[in-house]
């Protein structure tokens, strides 16, 4: 596959997802400053964008259409609450009331099926780029909804874990966002985690589709950069719960990315690393506070992340004889009478011990104390 050719597309693209946990009166407004400050410095943006906070999971609960007038609402108030006008919110709501009629008629269909389930949760990114898309032209800010079945965004069949056919959806991708981008300036508001079948069945790209989404679109006009926006500083190095000094990590690299696990899913990684799209997890608030995602480098030696599930605790970075030995030292002090196993891969490596679920937090404390740089 080969790279397009400089003249085809506007050289300066950045790619933002907006996740759900973002989504909510504090966060949104802020969306809309971090697109302006892009388009000041000359850039084009694009929008991915997830579901209301909460909606693809009240999608998945209701099989009948009892829950729609709440959901309704819940979509109305964010509305209210971000300060639409008058004007507009008429606006967006003759465009939310034929989604969700849409939406009601779907739900007549048994849920049971793959297929249907995945056209019903679909709803919840389709109505917030909805209410994004209206936002933004009311801010003055030219906008135009893109439907990933309208693009299209071709998947395979594998409903609830759709992965992208590629060249197909690279070309039509292309096609249908040159000219809006380029001629027209309008600020594509893409729904994630969609995309449909040759046959024109809707599915769901699965865990992490929304960062797919973006992903896929960076790789697809070979763009400056894609952005995952958060509501925390970017990576840190462990759970600022447990430890409120936690750290951003400036930099890693896709291995380290793939390995640390709940920073970027592995279909989304695979579509930066086609042309080493730079890729950022920067936070809404304080754009400064990022962790860069490129391509392998050497890492330095140490620990980067100390992180945990249920009783074990992992610790990324890149580790010596004498990294594993200190660990067992400290274990040994802590009283924590086991041997860590290290997991080595390509550029990086993995420190793994399993402790007691009370003792968890302890050891994270000291484990950071001791090993992060």
């Amino acid at each position: 596959m080969e790279k397009m050719g400089q003249g085809s597309l506007p050289e300066k693209i950045i790619v933002n997802k907006f996740g759900g946990g973002i989504l909510i009166k504090n966060f949104i407004p802020l969306m809309v400053e971090r697109l302006r400050e892009q388009i000041k410095d000359g850039y084009s943006p694009i929008v991915v964008i997830s579901a209301l906070p909460g909606v693809t999971d009240e999608l998945l609960k209701n099989s009948d259409e009892s829950f729609l007038k709440t959901l309704k609402e819940k979509h109305i108030q964010i509305m209210t609450d971000i300060n639409f006008n008058k004007e507009w919110l008429e606006k967006a709501e003759i465009e939310l009331n034929k989604l969700f009629a849409d939406l009601k008629n779907d739900l007549k269909l048994t849920k049971t099926v793959l297929a249907n389930e995945d056209k019903i949760i679909a709803y919840g990114e389709k109505l917030s780029a909805t209410i994004f898309t209206f936002y933004l032209n009311m801010l003055n800010l030219p906008a135009q909804r893109f439907l990933a079945e309208e693009i299209p965004i071709i998947t395979d069949d594998n409903f609830k874990n759709a992965n992208i056919v590629y060249e197909i959806s690279e070309k039509n991708i292309q096609e249908n966002l040159q000219e809006k981008i380029y001629n027209s300036k309008v600020i594509p508001v893409i729904p994630g985690f969609t995309g449909r079948t040759a046959e024109g069945k809707t599915t769901t790209l699965g865990r992490g589709g929304t960062d797919t989404t973006a992903c896929f679109v960076g790789s697809a006009l070979r763009v400056e950069k894609v952005i995952l926006w958060k509501d925390v500083n970017g990576v840190l190095s462990t759970d600022p719960k447990i430890v409120p000094e936690a750290k951003t990590i400036e930099n890693i690299n896709y291995q380290e990315a793939k390995r640390a696990g709940k920073i970027i899913h592995d279909k989304a990684i695979q579509y930066v690393k086609l042309f080493n799209t730079p890729l950022e997890i920067a936070s809404i608030t304080n754009p400064e506070l990022k962790t860069e995602v490129s391509k392998i480098k050497q890492p330095e030696n140490g620990a980067k992340i100390i992180s945990y599930k249920k009783d074990t605790i992992f610790m990324l970075g890149n580790f010596d004889a004498q990294h594993v030995n200190n660990l067992n030292n400290l274990l040994i002090k802590l009283k924590i009478d086991l041997n860590p196993n290290t997991f080595l891969y390509k550029n990086c490596a993995m420190l793994k011990a399993v402790v007691k679920t009370d003792n968890i937090n302890k050891v994270i404390k000291v484990l950071h104390k001791e090993f992060i740089r």
